[in-house]
């Protein structure tokens, strides 16, 4: 028998939907629980204090919900919280998005080459686009250049591109255009690949590409899901075969119009939505 318990699935709104569409597709059994932290989105420009607390607010309410184990489906959360987290859910199950990333990195520039990478990166001049928050933290490419020898890493900062998905603008939009040629233009034939380290920016693929030209993408949140059905896996805990079919519920904090319409896009199917005071869960 497996264990029916859903997974639970956060990010500060939309984009971490890029992860849980992933998760049902990886792992078609499983039952998942998404929170969008809408009321306080974008999480990009909040402090580290702040980030720990919205987190810790939020994986009280998945628990109350029975969750086996929880994704933080968010590149700044992953990035500023997520070693604190497992001090303070020592029993809980954490995936970040983070890590996988990194591993995602390793797969595609340092191909087969996992105990001595001493063979010349497939991909040697990565980009790294992110939020502010995650940027800062230096994790991320940290993480990057220790593991992927050789390669040339160029991090990026890109704090509006959240805000944009968030308020609902198309790929094509004239700002959303201004904002990808500001932040990205000098990156043009200067990398073969792009990390695309916020679970938002998968949306913007077209638009990243319009401005950068010929790159690969590396997408953070397939790389999570794969990393989840690893660590389910591991400790026993994977759906398996059930009788029921699995479910799936969303839960915002705040502002649900544009979340619901985007989010049945990501999704491919429309949102039933509740409203959870968060607050409360601490």
């Amino acid at each position: 028998m497996g264990d029916a318990r859903p997974i639970g699935i956060f990010d500060s709104g939309v984009g971490g939907l890029t992860v849980a569409r992933e998760i049902r597709r990886i792992l078609p059994g499983e039952s998942t629980i998404y929170v969008g932290d809408t009321a306080r989105v974008p999480y990009g420009a909040k402090s580290p204090e702040e980030l720990l607390v919205f987190a810790q607010e939020i994986i009280h309410f998945l628990l109350s919900k029975n969750v086996k184990a929880v994704v933080i489906a968010c590149g700044t959360s992953s990035a500023v919280t997520y070693t604190k987290l497992q001090e303070i859910f020592p029993n809980l199950p954490l995936v970040d998005v983070i890590r996988p990333g990194v591993e995602a990195c390793v797969d595609l520039c340092m191909p087969g080459t996992r105990a001595k990478r001493t063979t010349p990166p497939a991909y040697p001049r990565l980009g790294l686009i992110a939020t502010a928050a995650t940027i800062k933290s230096g994790l991320f490419s940290r993480l990057i250049t220790e593991k992927c020898p050789g390669v040339t890493l160029h991090d990026r900062a890109c704090p509006l591109f959240a805000s944009m998905v968030e308020a609902g603008l198309q790929p094509n939009h004239p700002a959303l255009r201004f904002a990808a040629e500001t932040y990205l233009s000098d990156l043009r034939g200067e990398i073969d690949a792009l990390v695309l380290g916020c679970t938002h920016y998968p949306l913007l693929t077209n638009i990243l590409s319009a401005t950068l030209g010929d790159v690969r993408f590396i997408d953070i949140s397939e790389a999570t899901a794969w990393a989840t059905k690893k660590r389910l896996g591991q400790l026993g805990i994977l759906a398996g075969v059930e009788p029921a079919a699995p479910t799936h519920e969303y839960y915002v904090s705040g502002p649900s119009d544009v979340f619901r319409t985007t989010g049945s896009l990501i999704v491919g199917e429309e949102l039933n939505l509740s409203t959870v005071m968060l607050e409360a869960f601490i």
